[in-house]
């Protein structure tokens, strides 16, 4: 079972709630700042969700672009928290850390680890969900630096409260809605959308064909589709 939280802790919660309320519509920026000025969670990420479930638009907080373009161009599908990926899990439990679905050797071991999270000298991860009438409608990637330092059963507790508050706010946050995509993906989407064939886009792009054939899939598999047609019919 989960211990209780800290007088502390409520009183903080409800301070984070009064801060937050205040910055419609820019709920999601101000979160990331105040999970860190409050909380101490300093390295955080926070998605909206499409009317599939499926992240976008992510906001990063302590953690560098060339991180997240990183993620975003491939290594989101090696991520053992990545929502669209572990939806079942998620309808059971909104907050999820490494050590519940993995254990840290196994993690050491895999490359979503070696070759992605430790080149950018991170360790741990927690992801909670957002979600309104079981409908998810975003999420926040939290990580941590230091091994051994690890998120706690104090951490989830805390963040079944604060999700609550959180996906309340943003139901209310009026923030532009902007893309799911890498900069270099959306450049392959215009040319998709103009009828460009894969070496027509590489051309233009300065690009090999296969690599406009891994752009195109990191693509498909944001927006679940499975073919150009699909996917021009859901950007229109």
């Amino acid at each position: 079972m989960y211990n209780k939280l800290s007088v502390t802790d409520y009183e903080r919660i409800i301070y984070f709630a009064s801060q937050i309320t205040r910055s419609i519509p820019k709920v999601r920026s101000s979160a990331l700042q105040e999970l860190s000025a409050i909380f101490g969670y300093n390295h955080t990420l926070f998605w909206l969700a499409d009317n599939q479930g499926q992240l976008k638009d992510p906001i990063n907080y302590n953690i560098s672009d060339r991180m997240l373009t990183d993620y975003l161009d491939g290594n989101y599908n090696l991520d053992f928290l990545y929502p669209p990926h572990k939806k079942d899990l998620f309808k059971q439990k909104n907050v999820l850390r490494l050590s519940d679905v993995i254990t840290h050797e196994q993690y050491e071991m895999s490359e979503y680890y070696k070759s992605f999270m430790s080149k950018y000298g991170f360790y741990d991860e927690m992801v909670v969900t957002l979600s309104h009438n079981e409908k998810v409608i975003g999420a926040i990637g939290l990580s941590k630096r230091e091994k051994n330092n690890y998120f706690t059963n104090e951490d989830v507790l805390r963040f079944q409260y604060l999700s609550t508050i959180i996906s309340s706010a943003l139901l209310y946050c009026g923030e532009e809605k902007k893309s799911l995509l890498s900069k270099r993906e959306q450049e392959v989407v215009i040319l998709v959308k103009k009828g460009y064939t894969n070496a027509q886009i590489g051309t233009e792009l300065f690009i090999s064909i296969n690599t406009v054939k891994k752009h195109l899939q990191n693509i498909f598999d944001k927006y679940g589709v499975l073919n150009r047609t699909e996917l021009i019919s859901k950007i229109k």
